[in-house]
């Protein structure tokens, strides 16, 4: 029977399809147990040591060389998500360890998260809530998404949902990309900028990017300078896009009105002093927390751990390579 290590702290507690998939498929299914929690790299190599698995099913979780190094079974790392920015590709590569992720699950459930966080932003309802709970009858002013300029960098999978939702409020939307979307265009009327353009004309600046090389700290003073001080940023993607530094003090200092951010640089984020500005709205990394993304991610984790053992190669491999180079190293 094949073994699959669950690090990731969602499959399989919301719904249990993608448990019952694997179990029906001979599969033993073991979880990381809460009390081993949080994990670095270091202590998940040593539960990876001991449980020796031939699957990992991983979050946000670092799966770093000496993590992959510590089974002698371990022929796969699924991700439980899309990002694998903590994944180290090029080291489970060379060990002909195929990594898989999910990559479009989610995208309306942290499309509804975006849009609902500038409506929270731009009528100040957490503001409100807590006010009326504590006894108040403010009347907090506010403003309409649809009379809003927005620039949604990333116009991807999830950048294109939320650009369809924002359509339907009727406000005028900027994007940037290195890669422009024709269709996004022609079908709602996008207008693409230069990063430039678009952090010093939107009302409201939204990231949905990939954490690269290329993008790791692209939202650093310069561009916080750009952008008007009635201007809100939020930030459903990676925490590491934004310089935290940098955001603290234009915060702080009002340079920029407010910011929503679903990810932090460190998770959970401790003290960290941005949640002591009234400025800024936070939330605990739960743009994907919808039991219809769960359950569509779970299945597609199962189903794709079970056609890589079966000798398929899905779409969702992102190093195809790793199987093909390295087919004697696999179960028969």
């Amino acid at each position: 029977m094949r073994k699959v290590l669950v690090v990731s702290r969602s499959f399989g507690q919301v719904v249990s399809i993608g448990e019952e998939i694997l179990v029906k498929n001979r599969w033993e299914v073991r979880y990381v147990r809460d009390e081993e929690r949080p994990l670095d790299g270091p202590k998940l190599a040593k539960i990876v040591a001991r449980e020796n698995p031939d699957a990992i099913i991983c979050g946000v979780e670092p799966i770093t060389a000496e993590v992959l190094r510590a089974s002698d079974k371990l022929r796969m790392v699924m991700k439980h998500g899309v990002g694998i920015d903590n994944i180290d590709l090029n080291a489970a590569t060379a060990q002909g360890i195929v990594v898989a992720n999910v990559p479009q699950a989610n995208s309306e459930a942290v499309a509804d998260l975006t849009i609902a966080l500038m409506l929270m932003l731009l009528r100040s309802l957490y503001e409100a809530v807590s006010s009326t709970k504590a006894g108040g009858w403010n009347r907090y002013i506010g403003h309409e998404l649809g009379k809003m300029t927005v620039g949604v960098i990333g116009t991807g999978k999830i950048g294109t949902e939320v650009i369809k939702r924002l359509q339907g409020f009727g406000a005028t939307i900027l994007a940037y990309d290195i890669a422009p979307n024709p269709d996004l265009i022609s079908k709602y009327g996008v207008r693409y900028v230069t990063l430039e353009e678009l952090l010093e004309t939107a009302d409201i600046v939204t990231l949905h990017l990939p954490l690269t090389e290329d993008t790791r700290g692209m939202i650093g003073v310069n561009e916080l300078k750009r952008m008007k001080k009635s201007a809100y940023l939020i930030n459903t993607s990676r925490a590491e896009i934004v310089d935290e530094d940098a955001l603290y003090v234009h915060l702080k200092t009002r340079q920029i009105a407010g910011a929503a951010l679903d990810v932090f640089s460190r998770e959970p984020p401790g003290p960290s002093p941005l949640l002591q500005l009234d400025n800024v709205l936070p939330t605990p990394h739960i743009g994907a927390y919808t039991v219809e993304a769960i359950d569509r991610m779970d299945r597609i984790c199962a189903e794709t751990i079970i056609a890589v053992f079966q000798g398929e190669c899905p779409p969702n491999v992102l190093n195809p390579i790793a199987y093909f180079n390295n087919l004697a190293k696999w179960p028969s």
